[in-house]
């Protein structure tokens, strides 16, 4: 009752503010107001995990199983804040917050049902140093909490950033990150389910050279594929 009470004061003084809309978070919200995860269709994209517009654009990568996005990105809109907030304001938060309702939407269809591991896209040890985190595992951390999911971060690794890939083409966005990610210990995937988690889910070229890296060198591997957003296809 007394924390109650505290929070109550702290907020009439110091506001929370949702992170996508600005508006005044209410007792009870956390991060996200609840209006934003209600209206923003926040609730996944795809009805059916298996068959859709993302699972066909990285057909010939693996043994693709399923995949989904937890909402439709598009620029400017306060859903766009909400990335832009967690990716460069430091707020590592955001990202395990938004792990964690993307695994309540999904759980119930299904989504994460014979997933072994949570397998989040990596980035260079110099990009984590300056941002403080890798946004991609705190959303895998988030689902995992959720779901009792294992994350494996260590596997997979990003040996070299090839640059923003937000103004780039489809082809020149697969041109540009190939190479660039490495299994280093196949063992750890082989013959399991991996469900692989991106941020924001473009043309699908990060995507597609992490499932070939993975597919190639891990015998036997099965492979999944959840981001936060999905441009418009």
């Amino acid at each position: 009752m007394l924390k109650k009470i505290a929070r109550l004061i702290s907020d009439f003084f110091l506001p929370r503010r949702c992170v996508a809309c600005n508006s005044r978070l209410h007792d009870g919200e956390t991060i996200v107001c609840s209006r934003c995860l209600l209206y923003e269709s926040m609730s996944g994209i795809f009805a059916d995990h298996s068959d859709n517009v993302m699972v066909r654009s990285i057909l010939g990568c693996g043994d693709v199983v399923r995949g989904n996005a937890l909402f439709e990105f598009h620029p400017h809109s306060n859903i766009a804040q909400l990335i832009y907030r967690m990716k460069y304001d430091g707020r590592s938060s955001i990202a395990v917050f938004m792990g964690r309702h993307a695994a309540k939407v999904l759980k119930p269809s299904g989504f994460f049902d014979g997933v072994d591991v949570i397998v989040p896209v990596p980035i260079t040890r110099l990009r984590r140093f300056h941002r403080g985190f890798n946004q991609s595992e705190m959303l895998a951390r988030g689902i995992s909490e959720v779901t009792g999911i294992p994350v494996d971060a260590t596997s997979l690794v990003r040996r070299r950033f090839s640059g923003s890939q937000t103004r780039l083409s489809g082809e020149q966005r697969l041109s540009n990150v190939r190479s660039a990610f490495e299994l280093v210990s196949s063992s750890a995937l082989s013959g399991r389910h991996a469900l692989v988690v991106d941020d924001i889910f473009t043309t699908g070229a990060t995507l597609s050279v992490c499932l070939r890296e993975i597919s190639q060198k891990a015998a036997g591997v099965r492979l999944s594929i959840l981001t936060l957003g999905m441009t418009k296809q």
